[in-house]
Order: C-alpha cells, then structure tokens, then sequence
C-alpha cells in the first residue's frame, strides 16, 4: 500500500481524488494549503505527492521543490488549470515527475499515480 499526499484548494476535488486513489489501494493524506502539504511531507513521507498548482499560503511549486529537497525519490504530480508551456516548463524544472492538466478524468489521475508509483 502506497502513502499518497493530496493537495487542493478545491475540497471536492481533495475528496474526489483522495476516494479514487484509496479503492486503488491506497492510503491517502490531505491537505489544502501550500504550507500544510509541506508539514505532511516531513511527517508523513508520503511515497506519492498530487499537488495543485495554484495554492493558499505557498504554491505548488514550492511543495514540488521542498518534496525534491527532503525526499529526492518521492514522485511529484502537479496538476493545474492554466496549462501552458510556461507552466510545464515551470514543474520540470521544479522536479515534478508528472502533469495532469484540469479538468482530468479519474482514468487520467489513476494512469499517472500508477506510472509514477511504478518508478519507485
């Protein structure tokens, strides 16, 4: 069983995601601010990281860069709804593993939460 943060300002959403990836047997967190993704990240160790882009308090980038500095092998998907080449290049360089652009469908979230947890 995998740990899997999930990060989102949209509690439905949060929700949504948090109950697709639990039936997939997964053990799921939550959070719904730049700042408490960050704190679960030092006390939970989560193998999987899902976070939005655009959060309260500090952004997903900064989750993305304090994930890669404390847990170098941890994957991080970064979802958003401002899709462009801009922002790609943005989560790269940050060290997200993924990209999911919103709206995605539960077979897109299932897809790469199975790819990225493949790679560990």
């Amino acid at each position: 069983m995998s740990r899997v943060l999930i990060v989102d300002d949209e509690p439905d959403l949060v929700e949504t995601c948090a109950r697709l990836l639990s039936r997939l047997g997964n053990d799921c967190v939550t959070a719904c601010t730049g700042s408490q993704a960050i704190g679960l990240i030092d006390r939970e160790r989560p193998d999987l990281v899902v976070t939005d882009l655009n959060l309260p308090e500090r952004d997903g980038l900064e989750v993305v860069r304090h994930a890669r500095q404390t847990s170098p092998p941890t994957p991080v998907i970064l979802i958003t709804a401002y899709h462009n080449s801009d922002t790609i290049r943005a989560a790269q360089d940050a060290g997200a593993t993924g990209y999911l652009s919103k709206p995605f469908s539960t077979g897109e979230l299932a897809h790469a939460v199975e790819q990225a947890l493949t790679k560990l």
